[in-house]
C-alpha cells in the first residue's frame, strides 16, 4: 500500500510532463508553418498562436518551473520579432510575470 502511494503520483508527473511536452511541440510546429516569407499575412494567426502559447506556459509553470516559463517566452518573443512585432511584445510582457 505504501509503495502505491509513491508510485501513483511520480506517474502522474511523467503523465504531466508528456502531455506538456507534446502541447508545446504541437503548438511550436504551429508557429513555425506560419514563419514564411509571406508572414505579413499572417498576423491574425500568429497573434492566435501566441495567445495559446502564453496561455500554455501558464498552465505548466509550476511543473516548467519560473526561470525556464521566463526562457521559454523571451525565447519564443525573440524568434517571433522579425515576424510579429506585436506577439513579441506579447510575450515579452508575459515573461515579465516570471
Amino acid at each position: 500500500m505504501r509503495t502505491s502511494r509513491t508510485i501513483v503520483p511520480v506517474l502522474l508527473a511523467i503523465a504531466d510532463q508528456k502531455a506538456m511536452t507534446n502541447k508545446f511541440e504541437k503548438i511550436d510546429y504551429e508557429i513555425s508553418r506560419l514563419e514564411t516569407v509571406t508572414s505579413a499575412y499572417n498576423t491574425d494567426h500568429f497573434i492566435n498562436a501566441t495567445q495559446r502559447y502564453i496561455a500554455l506556459v501558464r498552465q505548466y509553470h509550476e511543473l516548467l518551473g519560473p526561470a525556464e516559463a521566463k526562457s521559454r517566452l523571451t525565447d519564443r518573443a525573440d524568434e517571433l520579432t522579425g515576424y510579429c512585432l506585436p506577439c513579441a511584445g506579447m510575450l515579452a510582457d508575459a515573461a515579465k510575470n516570471y
